[in-house]
């Protein structure tokens, strides 16, 4: 189980991008999930998969089922689903119970998928209203993350597309140059794929990146932040 990456939030449309992309790598998927059906679908393709809610299991059940992993994947989020105190309870305090069950197995590599701009209040707060609690949550989740003694990398995304891997990412300091929120976006399956990279690339831990689809291919962009 060397190489086994937990994934929360396993359904999600980027995480099953990812596995599809982990089964042809040197790592194996571990599908977290909180509804049985899901996992059910998840073994019979051939995918390792555990039943586990973050906002409802205890922090030592979720921690049990990560034993033995070598990274973990914050992939969950509430999806506007539940309203403001869903959000908070998936997006900020199931993030943190990630890290803590992480940290509680001594597992180091821990990957966050945020959404761009998280860091920067003045570009969500007034310019994003009807998004306001989901950036509050993201916002806190990647400091408290920060904090941690993981060597965790924040990956914040623009607006996620449903349309083909372009293989290619725009250079971060020309993101808010020439772009706005609306125009911000990149494909789900470049998001996966920045993830799998970062598996492999040690020079992305500490490391906050900005993804928005550019010219600029995958692996050239993330040799880049080696510095």
């Amino acid at each position: 189980m060397a190489n086994k990456v937990a994934i929360f939030g396993a359904h999600g449309k980027v995480a099953q991008l990812l596995i599809s992309k982990l089964g042809s790598s040197k790592y194996e998927p571990l599908a977290l999930v909180r509804k049985q059906e899901q996992v059910d679908d998840f073994i019979a393709g051939g995918v390792d998969a555990k039943l586990i809610s973050l906002e409802d299991d205890t922090l030592g059940k979720i921690a049990e089922a990560i034993k033995g992993c070598s990274a973990v994947v914050f992939s969950a989020g509430a999806g506007g689903k539940g309203g403001a105190d869903r959000t908070v309870a998936v997006d900020l305090d199931s993030a943190v119970k990630a890290m803590e069950a992480t940290e509680l197995n001594n597992i180091k590599r821990f990957i966050m998928v945020s959404a761009i701009g998280a860091d920067d209040r003045d570009f969500w707060y007034w310019n994003i209203p009807s998004l306001r609690t989901y950036y509050i949550c993201k916002k806190y989740a990647d400091r408290e993350l920060r904090r941690t003694n993981l060597d965790w990398t924040i990956l914040q995304p623009g607006a996620l597309k449903d349309i083909p891997e372009k293989g290619s990412l725009q250079p971060e300091n020309e993101i808010f140059q020439t772009k706005t929120y609306e125009t911000v976006g990149i494909s789900r399956a470049d998001v996966a794929e920045v993830i799998l990279q970062s598996l492999e690339h040690p020079s992305t831990i500490h490391k906050t990146l900005t993804l928005i689809n550019g010219d600029v291919p995958i692996q050239k962009w993330i040799k880049n932040h080696k510095n």
